[in-house]
């Protein structure tokens, strides 16, 4: 009996410590911004899940230079009218000889301004306004 109890508390053990596992990089992600895209989706209409998929993308999960640096999760750059704090990184812009420059990013003092910021883009810029007019919960 005592044998067999032994083999049923290792085995508990053993399933505990299986389904255990720690955090993937994206998941802490998530944790830590599931609720500033869900808020974000409420405010703009634009659904958390696309925008935690493209910040995990965008910003590797939080661990990019970009959103380390200047908390810029979007990799949203400069653009004419941007009258914000700015932050120089080599991306894929290039001069005249083909040679890669510098190009001007966002600069955020937050990633919830980053987040933010991210919807007004997307609302604002006519080559996203169709994706307005598709129903909310058309995933296609």
């Amino acid at each position: 009996m005592k044998r067999i109890l032994e083999s049923v508390f290792v085995l508990v053990l053993g399933f505990c410590f299986i389904n255990t596992r720690p955090a993937t990089v994206q998941e802490r992600y998530m944790d830590r911004f599931k609720n500033i895209a869900m808020e974000e989706m409420k405010r703009s209409g634009i659904p958390a899940s696309i925008k935690m998929a493209q910040g995990i993308m965008e910003s590797m999960a939080g661990r990019s230079e970009l959103a380390v640096n200047a908390n810029n999760h979007f990799g949203i750059k400069c653009k004419a009218n941007w009258q914000g704090g700015t932050y120089l990184y080599v991306d894929d812009d290039r001069d005249s000889s083909g040679n890669l420059v510098q190009s001007c990013f966002r600069l955020y003092q937050s990633p919830e301004d980053s987040y933010y910021d991210h919807s007004e883009f997307l609302k604002n810029r006519s080559r996203y306004k169709s994706l307005f007019s598709l129903p909310a919960h058309d995933y296609q």
